[in-house]
């Protein structure tokens, strides 16, 4: 494993001073960098201590496991819940405190403006403040404005670390968990479920911290604003108040509701992930099988039925936000009609005071707290899922130290040299970069290099399942005398093998039948009446096989015990250096995974007209964006009546100047009866603009994410060699989940905010066209520095996105990998490393809150010095102002202090998102392999012969990559059984790769006359039957194995499984086949998910089969009656069979010879076994004196 992080650059924030942190100064050379050049993983700073992956996983995990005690004790089940708040209560609860503060001051900003509006009113009253004092309460207002902005933004900054190491101790614990999941575990969750765990159900944690307090911080709030409107107007603000109850009493219906449909979504998530993950896997049997728009239209469905859940989420978290746009309308239209109602007088300062009020009550209580508890649901069905996967059975952690005399058994020190010759043909030698599940190795070097990795164990016991089953003879026979033999002659060695040639070097030999031991003893002992093993040895074997608990298995233990046949090797075999055969392996397709790409900069206008082209179409944007125009103009005129009204002109209110200077409302049903209007012309609009907006951006989700699926799906294969799948499944599950979830209702929400804004900035200018003055130069100077601070602030989220890819990707080959890690005890290696890429995306996150938080302190002083001047220039101008356009525009003022803090906030939020979405956008215009379907389609019932003609055939799986197939050009007849051999690595499974045209060859194929070239990849694809080395299965039945998408009968099922001797095997189960595989099959042996894969290829029926190793894994009497069964059943066919196992093929009519991509010989079995010259006679004089006399009598047969 490669470091994940190549340089540590020191966190300035550990020295930065006081002034330093409150202004984040500390981080302007990182913009300035970011500014002149793209930046790159190494800009990062290193993550601070106290936020590291594994101190604060194994804090919370201390919490968890004391919890679990507890709960064993208290007989009852254990709460992640409890756990969290144990860890954490003591910092949340401090920097809960901000919010209370923020808040406060919020609320303490109307009183502060009635005072001043109070000086305008009539400044000869008595009861009026004075000039100075108006100023005062300006100064005081001034400062109360910029300390809420410093409190708001220090508050989330703070309670999104907190958020931050919330996730990342939840993922270190569920990375911890799978490392330990049994395997009864195993088959109660998938990849796609702790995918989606660590992806969108731990981001739940980021927007629950930010939002939790104000579950108590809004009610609190509410009761000190109802004191003051009670002070201001007396009883008629109950009348607002209860609006306020009943809408927040309707949301939490509401919010049930959605916690019910969240649920349903993540179940729906899950699977759609697990299953794209299982086609990323697959994607060469997929593509071979030309199964691409079946399963597209799979996932379509299963997509479907997600975003249906999610859209109704969504509108009912769109009425939220709909009704947060309207409610201080409504409650300052019903608090004014009571106080009509009860003939209350009110003054244009206790207007302008009641409607602030209301102004603030609408951010907390409409906003925040329904946000809090939406959040709070959403986060309570996450922990639950989490809790529930921790709670899954683990297995044992106990690894007793065998006793040991301090000496050292074995020297490996000469064995680098014969792994480090067979790395020779690997570009970096052995820092070459393999991919996920090794794409880039051959199937032979895949065995070697796990043979290698557990010698180098320097092991006391070897457990050995087979490791010779993917290599030809020559490279078999070496790595079991020179390996096996020699090197772990000192070691306790248990050989599971269908090798029956080594058997007589075995101390002891178990020979296994239905998974019972039916006899044990040394080789001289057998054969022996009644024992499997006397039939096994009339078949006299060959050269390959694994684990499968098919009749006749046999074990070998222990070799150092049997000294004379160890001293035999070890005397009559060369040393390693010597004895290393010349591998020169051409096949491996040496595809270096790539590094994730990114853009520059600011997220591209294109991005966002793709994203609403793939929404809607053209005039429903329009529709929209006229929609949004009709909102925000009913809004502000509900602010123009009121204003008129209080400034007694024929409007909504007429102010009569009399006694005390009350305001009373000469015709309230005209005037309500249009303030009325307005209000629910806004609200209908609002609501309009929310359903609108949210389905056109929930449905440019589904559609490309059916474009991305689609594109991906027409990648050529060597896009997913180079790309591993935790990258692309980043792309399905955290950005997609962005576009799903996070991006509708963060754009709404900014959409609105930033009409607000701009509605609000230009009715100002038009009560007092002066303020142009500061608003103009203030404008400038946000919108430069907006451009300079996204220019770095892009670069950032895209790092945060790459850097997320490698943690899905760990877990992803952690979870394929896991019983290699478990034997080699290297679990804490593999946390240790999920650790590090933590620490590296946790370095990316920071950086998203540090360099967001340098921009709010900057807004913070344009925000101060714009309300200051518009606060203290309107005190200068009172004289030439009446109170209602004095209140207006400070009323304005300061709510454009607010709103605008919110709308930047949300204004990064949205472009953070659109980084998601370019990044889907990026994947819908991949490179795509030749088209699956062209104009010309060959005859339907093309094949019918099964000629194969090849001419100057050169094939590379990478158009820089090294030939792999070198001038082949040879015809095969019809009907001909022709047999594919050479040593590991020749090229023998790159000529399949031609054949269905993975990469494009070069020269000419054909097929009865027909270019494979000239017709689409399907049509080709269809008509011929592979079964690949690599079993490829899918979680679901048995019969969905058989047959994805319901093309044959139940009868031509079985018979397909009775065909390849598995009939009686699936019989015996209780469910037949229905019985559930678990992902990958992994409840079947290998050599039974073989055979279930090569029914699969026989149920097509095509003219041309071919088979590429296979029954490797199957036992060779199983093999040959398999074998015999296909020539018979197959004798109107073409077949093609890729084996290392020479007994599976020496049957055949022709033979290819292969050796380093060039064809070496073509010709009868027997004529190429009376040359003594011929590679074919040296490969099976490899075999043994009694194997190469069998196999050559064989031959002869079939010549004869």
């Amino acid at each position: 494993m490669l470091p994940v992080s190549p340089e540590v650059k020191p966190n300035p924030l550990q020295n930065a001073n006081f002034c330093s942190r409150l202004f984040v100064w500390w981080l302007n050379p990182l913009f300035k960098m970011g500014y002149k050049r793209k930046l790159e993983p190494n800009d990062m700073y290193s993550v601070l201590p106290e936020d590291r992956s594994q101190h604060l996983g194994e804090e919370l995990q201390g919490h968890w496991d004391q919890e679990v005690k507890r709960a064993e004790k208290d007989a009852r089940e254990p709460s992640l819940m409890k756990a969290i708040v144990k860890c954490y209560w003591k910092s949340y609860l401090i920097w809960g405190m901000f919010a209370f503060l923020e808040e406060g001051t919020r609320v303490v900003q109307p009183i502060f403006l009635g005072k001043i509006i109070s000086y305008v009113e009539n400044s000869d009253s008595t009861d009026s403040v004075t000039l100075q004092e108006a100023y005062a309460y300006a100064t005081v207002l001034s400062a109360c404005v910029l300390m809420w902005a410093v409190l708001h933004h220090l508050y989330f900054y703070h309670m999104q670390r907190v958020g931050m190491r919330l996730r990342v101790a939840v993922c270190h614990m569920i990375y911890r968990k799978t490392l330990r999941l049994s395997s009864s575990a195993m088959g109660k969750t998938t990849t796609g479920q702790i995918v989606n765990l660590l992806s969108n159900d731990v981001n739940k944690f980021d927007q629950v911290t930010m939002f939790l307090h104000y579950l108590w911080v809004g009610p609190l709030q509410a009761i000190i604003v109802t004191a003051l409107l009670w002070m201001e107007i007396g009883m008629s603000c109950l009348a607002g108040m209860a609006i306020l109850v009943v809408i927040l009493l309707l949301q939490s219906c509401i919010w049930k509701l959605f916690s019910s449909l969240w649920s349903k979504t993540t179940a729906l998530t899950d699977n759609r992930i697990q299953t794209i993950s299982e086609i990323i896997t697959g994607i060469r049997t997929i593509k071979m099988y030309a199964w691409e728009k079946s399963f597209i239209d799979l996932i379509t469905r299963l997509r479907r039925k997600e975003i249906f859940k999610i859209l109704r989420s969504s509108f009912f978290r769109g009425m939220h936000l709909a009704l947060f746009f309207a409610v201080s309308k409504i409650m300052s239209f019903v608090t004014f009609m009571v106080n009509d109602i009860l003939d209350n007088l009110i003054t244009a300062s206790q207007v302008f005071v009641v409607m602030m009020l209301f102004e603030a009550l609408r951010f907390t209580s409409i906003l925040c707290f329904p946000m809090a508890i939406e959040k709070v649901s959403e986060a309570v069905v996450s922990i639950r899922r989490i809790k529930n996967f921790l709670l899954l059975d683990e297995i044992s952690q106990c690894y007793p130290q065998l006793p040991s005399d301090g000496e050292m058994i074995v020297d490996v020190q000469d064995f680098t040299a014969f792994w480090e010759k067979d790395l020779q043909s690997f570009e970096d030698r052995d820092l070459t970069e393999i991919g996920d599940r090794g794409t880039t190795l051959s199937g032979g070097q895949k065995a070697r290099i796990n043979l290698a990795r557990a010698v180098y164990q320097d092991a006391d016991i070897y457990l050995l399942d087979d490791p010779l089953s993917a290599v030809d003879a020559e490279v078999s026979r070496h790595l079991f005398e020179q390996c096996i033999c020699q090197l772990l002659s000192e070691k306790i060695t248990i050989l599971v093998t269908h090798h029956l040639q080594y058997l007589e070097d075995a101390t002891q030999i178990l020979i296994l039948k239905d998974g019972r031991m039916v006899q044990k003893g040394i080789y001289a002992e057998f054969p022996k009446p009644g024992i499997d093993f006397e039939d096994i040895l009339l078949t006299n074997e060959d050269e390959e096989a694994e684990p499968s608990p098919g009749p006749g298995t046999p074990t070998l233990r222990n070799w150092s015990s049997s000294e004379s046949s160890v001293q035999s090797l070890q005397s009559s075999s060369p040393s390693l250096k010597d004895a290393t055969p010349e591998d020169k392996d051409t096949e491996n397709i040496q595809a270096i995974p790539s590094l994730e790409s990114s853009s520059i900069g600011m997220v591209g206008f294109k991005i966002y007209k793709n994203c609403f082209r793939a929404g809607a179409h053209w005039f429903i944007i329009v529709f929209l964006i006229l929609i949004n125009v009709a909102a925000q103009v009913a809004y502000f005129l509900q602010d123009w009546w009121l204003a008129d009204w209080a400034n007694g002109k024929s409007t909504l209110y007429a102010m009569v100047f009399g006694q005390g200077n009350m305001i009373v409302m000469p015709d309230p049903d005209w005037y309500l009866g249009t303030y009325s209007g307005l209000m629910v012309a806004t609200g209908l609009f609002s609501i309009a603009r929310s359903m609108l907006l949210i389905y056109v951006l929930v449905n440019s989700s589904q559609t490309l994410h059916n474009e991305m699926l689609e594109s991906i799906l027409k990648a050529p294969v060597l896009f997913f060699d180079r790309n591993p799948i935790g990258r692309i499944l980043n792309r399905f599950s955290k950005d997609t989940g962005h576009m799903d979830d996070s991006l509708p209702l963060t754009f709404l929400d900014f959409i609105q905010m930033f009409i607000l804004m701009t509605g609000v900035a230009g009715v100002m200018v038009g009560v007092i066209p002066w303020i142009a003055i500061p608003v103009i130069p203030l404008s400038i100077i946000f919108f430069l520095l907006r451009i300079y601070f996204l220019w770095t602030y892009g670069d950032i989220k895209r790092l945060e996105c790459t850097t997320r890819s490698p943690v899905f990707s760990h877990l992803a080959s952690s979870l394929q990998g896991l019983w290699s890690i478990r034997a080699y005890k290297a679990e804490q290696r593999f946390q240790e490393v999920f650790d590090a890429h933590q620490d590296l995306h946790s370095e990316a996150w920071f950086l998203l809150l540090t360099t967001f938080q340098w921009f709010a302190v900057r807004l913070d002083i344009i925000c101060a010095v714009f309300f200051i001047v518009i606060c203290f220039g309107s005190l200068m101008l009172a004289k030439t102002l009446n109170p209602g356009q004095f209140g207006l525009v400070l009323s304005l003022a300061l709510t454009f202090t607010w709103i605008f803090q919110w709308c930047i906030r949300q204004s990064a939020e949205v472009e953070k998102m659109m980084v998601s979405a370019e990044r889907v956008v990026e994947y819908t215009e991949l490179e795509k392999e030749a088209p699956w379907e062209y104009e010309y389609r060959p005859p339907l019932d093309w094949p019918h012969e099964g000629e194969l003609a090849f001419e100057n055939v050169n094939f590379r799986h990478t158009l820089d990559g090294p030939l792999v197939l070198k001038d082949l050009t040879e015809c095969t007849e019809s009907k001909e059984k022709m047999g594919i051999v050479g040593r590991t690595g020749a090229g023998k499974s790159s000529l399949i790769a031609a054949l269905f045209r993975l990469s494009e060859p070069k020269g000419g194929i054909w097929i009865d006359n027909i270019s494979i070239t000239s017709i689409g990849l399907h049509h080709l694809r269809k008509k011929m039957s592979v079964v690949p080395q690599e079993a490829v299965l899918f979680t679901g039945t048995m019969r969905k194995n058989l047959d994805p998408f319901d093309e044959h009968t139940n009868e031509e099922l079985w018979n397909a499984l009775e065909e390849v001797r598995l009939k009686e095997t699936i019989e015996s189960l209780p469910s037949k086949m229905d019985t559930e595989l678990v992902e990958s099959g992994s409840n079947l042996s290998v050599g039974q998910r073989q055979l279930l894969c090569l029914a699969r290829g026989i149920l097509r029926k095509n003219r041309i089969l071919i088979i590429d190793n296979a029954t490797s894994y199957v036992d060779p009497r199983t093999d040959e009656l398999i074998q015999k069964n296909i020539r018979e059943k197959f004798s109107e066919c073409t077949v093609l069979t890729i084996t290392h196992r020479l007994s599976t093929i020496i049957d055949s009519e022709w033979i290819m010879v292969w050796d380093s991509g060039i064809l070496e010989d073509y010709d009868e079995p027997y004529s190429m076994l009376q040359d003594r010259d011929n590679l074919f006679y040296k490969m099976v004089q490899q075999l043994g004196e009694a194997e190469a006399t069998v196999l050559t009598e064989r031959a002869k047969q079939v010549h004869l």
